[in-house]
């Protein structure tokens, strides 16, 4: 960047004696730029001619070299720079809790990790190269002008405080559009991430027309901001350029009533003038991209910096795998106003089948998020071989536990890595024996191109039930001591149900597992069951000890049993 002011400097120098040069046909010789050439070379008029044309040139090839080279280094330091921050956002979100994940809107999140990061890379591409770079230019075009006459070059650059006051007041306007467009922007990437994901209720109930005129509100808001930020970021360009002809105006004025300026440094003077208008147009442009990055990187620290995943207690230890016990004592947890557990106190037996059942509400889920330590008890323990889990790393935690839920969440990968996902190191010898203990391997060698095909977004190319059959396999093959099947069959049809159920069937045996379900027909061999109401265990026993006490449990088997025997008659031969 030294290299390309110094080169630009050299070009309003050499301009004015080399044209005087050739206008006086040589008498004149080179006059400034004669003191430069090495002691006691005299140059005749045949060289002289030669060697100006390939000094221009010379130049020229170095500023071109300077050129590539900032451009290169600059889009590496871009690219790092977007990387750092992309993998930042990647990580803090991927340690976030559902309940904290669900207080962002993911469009919104989407929008900065993509267009809020591409401001940023932008303006570091361009905006600190051409900060140096041009800046290093005009330094050496004010010191060529100063140098030719000091008095015009001073008299010319009084535009330059003149010019402070406006263009500070734009900066500051086309900012505050700026950061308000962003942000409209990441409303409409956050209703299209919506309008994506309902896209069957939207065309079910004729809300397309709906759905657009919220969409064009959001749009024309976002239009609003960005054409009043244009009006700005045309304001700076338009401001320099009349400035610029001012300037220049003013150094042809001075120079008709001063004789004292020769024509070669008049010339050189001039020459310096109008290369300095390029860079100083060049930052103007590029302050734009720095006004952009700095809206967009206000956005991309709020999320970094207002979203943290709760941290290991000082002095958290690594929990060995589980051996004889996990038992929950008086837990209470509480979403806002709205308790979810109160005081609740339960024990897993190890090796045994333990159900959760009850009342939509009944915190059956939340149980889950504490064991996993999604969430942390408001009060009570949980316990793991006697050992409080806060005072226990989040990993080690959360190695305790296998987990498959309602939703089968599979990525847009291969069948193998998506159950490798639970141990990456695994062999695909390892990944094929869960699959078959799972009931998944027949259907997988159906598929094209076996454990390698892909199974689209969400598993779009599998159904119900074979999604969940992956899922359980990529359960298994972590290995875990306790497999926690959070209402794994509850959104499944009865035929799905039936083949998840078997594979369910040739797994619990002998596991510890925690079984949270709606469908009761699905828990009737479990070892142990628990009704949840309110918060507490309202009841305890086997499936037939609850029938015969007649209580909650009794009630909802026959709501449930009534009229969906079939169903329920489906789950049980599972």
């Amino acid at each position: 960047m030294i290299a390309l002011g110094a080169t630009t400097g050299a070009y309003a120098f050499l301009t004015g004696h080399a044209l005087r040069f050739l206008l006086s046909g040589g008498s004149s010789g080179l006059g400034a730029v004669a003191k430069y050439l090495p002691h006691g070379i005299r140059l005749s008029l045949g060289d002289t001619l030669w060697l100006l044309p390939l000094a221009i040139v010379a130049i020229g090839v170095l500023k071109g070299l300077a050129y590539l080279g900032q451009f290169y280094w600059m889009g590496i330091f871009g690219q790092k720079i977007s990387i750092a921050l992309r993998r930042e956002i990647f990580i803090r979100l991927s340690g976030l809790s559902p309940s904290q994940l669900s207080q962002q809107m993911s469009g919104d999140v989407l929008s900065r990790f993509s267009s809020d990061v591409a401001a940023v890379e932008t303006a570091a591409n361009y905006a600190v190269g051409s900060y140096v770079r041009d800046g290093l230019q005009i330094a050496a075009l004010v010191a060529v002008a100063i140098w030719m006459n000091w008095r015009i070059a001073l008299a010319a650059l009084l535009v330059v405080p003149i010019a402070g006051f406006p263009v500070a007041r734009l900066t500051r306007f086309l900012l505050s559009k700026t950061r308000e467009g962003q942000a409209r922007l990441g409303q409409l990437a956050a209703q299209l991430k919506e309008g994506l994901g309902a896209v069957r209720m939207i065309q079910a109930f004729n809300a397309q027309k709906a759905e657009l005129i919220r969409f064009a509100a959001h749009s024309a808001k976002h239009e609003r901001a960005m054409t009043r930020a244009g009006w700005a970021r045309g304001g700076t360009p338009a401001l320099m350029e009349v400035l610029a002809a001012i300037a220049l105006a003013g150094v042809l004025a001075f120079t008709a009533y001063d004789s004292s300026v020769s024509p070669e440094n008049l010339f050189s003077l001039l020459t310096a003038m109008v290369l300095i208008y390029q860079p100083a147009k060049d930052l103007g442009r590029v302050g734009q991209f720095t006004v952009q990055a700095v809206a967009s990187g206000e956005r991309i620290f709020a999320l970094l910096d207002g979203i943290r995943s709760p941290p290991d207690r000082p002095g958290a230890t690594a929990l060995p795998a589980l051996r004889a016990s996990l038992r929950l004592e008086g837990v209470w947890f509480s979403y806002g106003d709205r308790p979810a557990l109160q005081g609740l106190t339960l024990e897993l037996p190890i090796g045994k089948i333990t159900a959760l059942v009850g009342p939509s509400g009944g915190g059956k889920s939340t149980l889950t998020s504490l064991l996993l330590r999604f969430d942390r008890p408001q009060r009570g323990r949980i316990l793991i071989d006697g050992v409080d889990v806060d005072s226990a790393t989040v990993d080690s935690v959360r190695a305790q536990f296998a987990l498959v839920t309602q939703d089968a969440l599979l990525f847009s990968t291969s069948v193998l890595e998506n159950i490798r996902i639970a141990r990456p190191e695994a062999s695909e010898q390892d990944v094929v024996a869960a699959a078959k203990v799972a009931q998944a391997d027949e259907f997988i060698q159906s598929l094209p191109k076996g454990y390698q095909t892909p199974v689209g977004e969400r598993g779009a190319i599998l159904s119900g039930g074979q999604k969940q059959r992956l899922c359980l396999a990529r359960a298994l093959l972590a290995n875990a001591p306790v497999l926690v099947l959070d209402e794994a069959t509850s959104h499944l049809d009865p035929e799905s149900e039936r083949e998840v159920q078997a594979a369910l069937n040739q797994v619990l045996p002998g596991r510890t597992a925690l079984v949270i379900a709606h469908r009761l027909s699905t828990i009737v061999d479990a070892d142990r069951i628990h009704v949840l109401d309110g918060g507490r265990v309202v009841e305890s026993g086997s499936h037939e000890e609850l029938l015969s006490q007649g209580g909650l449990y009794a009630r909802l088997w026959t709501l449930q049993s009534a009229p969906a025997g079939s169903s329920g008659g489906g789950g049980r031969e599972g």
